[in-house]
């Protein structure tokens, strides 16, 4: 096992505690599951624990569920934690079924009152959240620890910071989007009424208003508008930022074969059409998806392609954006000193060019490297210049991420008040702009400093929440 990260730590400081909880948590190998069980079982002093294998078929929640009854109607209430291991077995078409029972009996795991941990294999994990929704709202903690241990920059990836990094040329400002949506919305009402046909309702509205989704980061919009568009209604001038817009989002959604295949289509018509540009930019996507399937050596090989074309054309901004790429593949290989230099060659572009978006990513991967360097004063300065930046542009869910980003940070340095205070910011940021999976994150972050505070320091929190307008307290951050 690596050197321990963000969540591993989230985690060991989660069953260092007595409490009943569910929790769920992402591996890459049954392996690493049984690495993890025996670095926490150092965590537990002398309360009990024991370990049961989860295999998802039909007729095994029932069974699964008798046996943990069995292993923990002997522990004292919230003593002890239950190690469930994805037994990485084929799964077919049964293993939906499984979850579902397992959402059904969610009361009775519940009812267990002991520290129930589920490590699951990203089929299970991702079945675990459609097909078992309500069982995994009750899990305060979701987290995802592989080989790496470079957990939070697992998150990095589904954030904005990266989204924008090894997506975004041509995205709309946020002001401008959430303008562009406000106004498109009564537009279309006014259109919807007068009957105009499908073909110009898809150009004139649902594609502009799909770009405005995309630029906001607010993928569930995204994806109803993209079902109201079909690709034979755009014009030709139109096909290019379609086929990127749904390249972005399926690679946003994880459905890397679909995402591909955008990434292709992009591709070809470049060599059909001589587009150097265009080359450049579907290069560039398709070393996206090598290195999001961690294809680092051919993830490489795409970007260096790209970056070639980039200097042929003068095009610094590209370059910029491939240079940021090749930096992240170098902080996943733990190789900081070269990620730093690949960073500092993206920032010096983008101070030049002005672009101050660009700098902002780049200040938070240096944020990064400093964290895990554990500088964390410096860590501290990188992430407050981004974000200084993401709240003059308007960029609330760029804010967001940071604002969490620095509750991380200060858990990680034991200041648990400004962790909760930093997890609030992010809460109620991630809220406003329709983000539930990253709220629910944060409040996972709010939940442990609110755990680890002393009596007066709560007092300050649950103030804190309250004048956020976030409501009363979670039940699960009120548990004594």
């Amino acid at each position: 096992m690596t050197a321990p990260s963000e969540h591993l730590e989230l985690l060991k400081n989660a069953v260092r505690q007595s409490v009943a909880a569910l929790t769920a948590v992402e591996v890459d190998t049954v392996a690493r599951s049984h690495e993890l069980v025996d670095l926490l079982k150092l965590e537990l002093d002398k309360r009990p624990s024991a370990l049961l294998s989860l295999t998802a078929v039909p007729g095994a929640a029932t069974s699964l569920l008798d046996e943990s009854r069995k292993i923990t109607g002997a522990w004292h209430s919230g003593a002890g934690v239950l190690f469930l291991i994805d037994d990485g077995q084929k799964k077919g078409e049964g293993a939906p079924r499984f979850w579902a029972d397992m959402n059904a009996q969610r009361e009775s795991w519940d009812a267990l009152y002991c520290h129930i941990i589920f490590f699951l294999l990203p089929f299970n994990y991702r079945l675990l959240l459609r097909a078992a929704e309500h069982l995994a709202d009750w899990m305060p903690l979701k987290l995802h620890i592989t080989e790496t241990a470079d957990v939070l920059g697992y998150e990095d990836k589904d954030n904005a910071f990266y989204q924008n990094a090894v997506l975004g040329d041509g995205k709309l400002t946020p002001k401008i989007a959430r303008q562009q949506l406000a106004i498109l919305e009564q537009q279309l009402t006014a259109a919807l009424h007068e009957g105009i046909p499908r073909e110009t309702l898809a150009r004139r509205y649902y594609l502009p208003m799909f770009e405005a989704a995309m630029s906001l980061s607010d993928l569930n919009r995204a994806q109803s508008l993209r079902q109201k568009v079909l690709e034979k209604d755009l014009q030709a001038g139109d096909i290019i930022k379609w086929w990127s817009m749904n390249f972005e989002l399926d690679y946003l959604l994880h459905r890397l074969t679909s995402a591909e295949s955008w990434a292709d289509k992009l591709s070809k018509w470049a060599d059909k059409t001589g587009d150097e540009s265009l080359k450049a930019k579907a290069l560039h996507k398709l070393g996206i998806i090598a290195q999001e399937r961690r294809e680092f050596e051919k993830a490489e090989g795409w970007y260096k392609k790209s970056l070639k074309i980039d200097k042929q054309l003068g095009d610094e901004h590209g370059a910029a954006i491939t240079y940021h790429q090749l930096g992240i593949i170098a902080e996943e290989r733990r190789d900081f000193e070269k990620a730093e230099d690949w960073y500092k060659k993206s920032l010096k572009i983008n101070e030049q060019l002005g672009d101050e978006h660009g700098a902002a990513i780049t200040y938070h991967q240096l944020g990064r490297i400093a964290q895990e360097r554990k500088d964390f004063e410096k860590a501290e300065d990188w992430y407050k210049k981004s974000l200084k930046i993401e709240e003059q542009l308007g960029n609330e869910h760029g804010a967001a991420i940071t604002y969490w980003q620095l509750g991380l940070l200060a858990m990680l340095e034991g200041r648990v008040e400004d962790s909760g205070r930093w997890s609030v910011k992010g809460i109620a940021a991630f809220s406003k702009t329709r983000d539930p999976d990253r709220a629910n994150q944060a409040i996972n972050t709010f939940h442990i400093a609110y755990q680890q505070a002393s009596q007066s320091e709560q007092r300050k929190l649950k103030q804190c929440w309250e004048n956020a307008g976030l409501g009363p307290l979670p039940d699960v951050a009120a548990r004594e």
